[in-house]
């Protein structure tokens, strides 16, 4: 009987990063069909019923990983990357997308498809039963991820803001449109909330992401859930603000960039900038340390009014050229009840039985 091969990969990075690399391992495993596929890497719970993947490793699990699947095997062991030490090298290895990229920096051909990630029968059931408690209220509903790499245990220690959108400018908008929407704001626990939403912050990661596929729309910053609308081909808006969106961002969705002005490095970059601001990182072409804020917070001042037209065109589905941006037709609830508030007794359990490292801070 011959025995086995293996083909183990490194993946780091933030939680949207790991999604971007399922096209990667997507291909290898149509090139290696008889290799067992490895996959060690952060965020391992978002590899979790992937098909391509016969075994997921946490990276804190390596203790006897050497010995029990490397010695004395067939492997073929795929060189740890942090992209973004690569993706430093303008101009990107000459990709124009992210997948792309991670793809190029792995030797793998880019087959152009959506990314990788795959809801499980019982989190289909857990959102539903989220969800179905407001269909009463017979109104759309937008998801919120306003904020990013926040920790569980709410220790605002933030390395950087420059993806966070205004909670304060988010509340207005839910406010003039609570007659017409429910939002609900996912994320992590210790978040600013966004006033006027059902807060959801603390539900696990798989479990709000199981959400989107039952969202009328949504506004994301460009991060986890951003990438993930992708793989399950969801429309709604996703707000740039250091990043760029035609490299960052995906076709099923209105980006909507709020930096692309900007004269000020390193908004200007072709790639965009958030490497830039983690502390200790030095610039690859001068070696000096950098830790940049933008003086003027000209990501801040975010036109409410653009973001309401994108948001209502976002209902009619992907952009086009000409997309859309009158607003649908207001829906009335058939059975009146009260608007659902923070109280929410499902929320409440949710939060009492979530342990805080399961949904880690999360990246780009």
């Amino acid at each position: 009987m011959t025995e086995q091969s293996k083909s183990i990969f490194f993946i780091q990075g933030g939680a949207g990063d790991v999604i971007a690399h399922t096209p990667m391992i997507r291909y290898y495993r149509q090139k290696y069909p008889e290799d067992k596929i490895i996959v060690i890497s952060t965020y391992s719970q978002l590899w979790e019923h992937n098909p391509n993947v016969d075994l997921i490793v946490p990276t804190r699990e390596l203790d006897n990983f050497y010995e029990e699947q490397v010695l004395g095997q067939k492997v073929r062991f795929f060189k740890k990357h942090f992209i973004y030490d690569a993706i430093m090298d303008l101009p990107a290895h000459n990709a124009r997308t992210l997948p792309e990229f991670v793809c190029n920096v792995y030797n793998a051909e880019y087959d152009g498809k959506p990314l990788d990630y795959f809801i499980s029968p019982k989190e289909q059931k857990v959102a539903h039963t989220f969800i179905s408690q407001y269909y009463p209220l017979n109104k759309p509903i937008v998801l919120l991820h306003c904020t990013g790499a926040i920790p569980s245990d709410g220790n605002f220690n933030k390395t950087n803001k420059l993806k966070d959108l205004d909670t304060k400018k988010i509340a207005e908008l839910v406010k003039k449109l609570a007659d017409r929407f429910l939002f609900i704001h996912i994320g992590l626990l210790g978040e600013p909330v966004v006033e006027g939403a059902l807060d959801a912050l603390g539900m696990p990661m798989r479990e709000a992401i199981a959400l989107i596929p039952h969202a009328a729309s949504f506004i994301f910053i460009e991060s986890l859930f951003a990438h993930c609308t992708n793989a399950l081909q969801k429309t709604g808006v996703v707000v740039f603000q250091n990043t760029s969106p035609s490299f960052f961002g995906y076709q099923n969705n209105h980006n909507v960039s709020f930096s692309g002005g900007c004269k000020l490095w390193p908004c200007n970059r072709p790639v965009g900038a958030l490497i830039d601001v983690l502390p200790g990182y030095r610039n690859p072409k001068t070696r000096e340390r950098v830790l940049w804020e933008c003086p003027d917070q000209v990501c801040a001042r975010m036109p409410l009014e653009q973001l309401e037209q994108v948001l209502l065109a976002s209902l009619s589905g992907p952009p086009t050229q000409s997309a859309p941006v009158a607003a649908p037709a207001p829906q009335t609830a058939q059975n009146e009840q009260s608007e659902p508030t923070r109280g929410n007794p499902y929320v409440q359990s949710l939060r009492q039985r979530t342990d805080p490292g399961a949904f880690a801070a999360q990246g780009g």
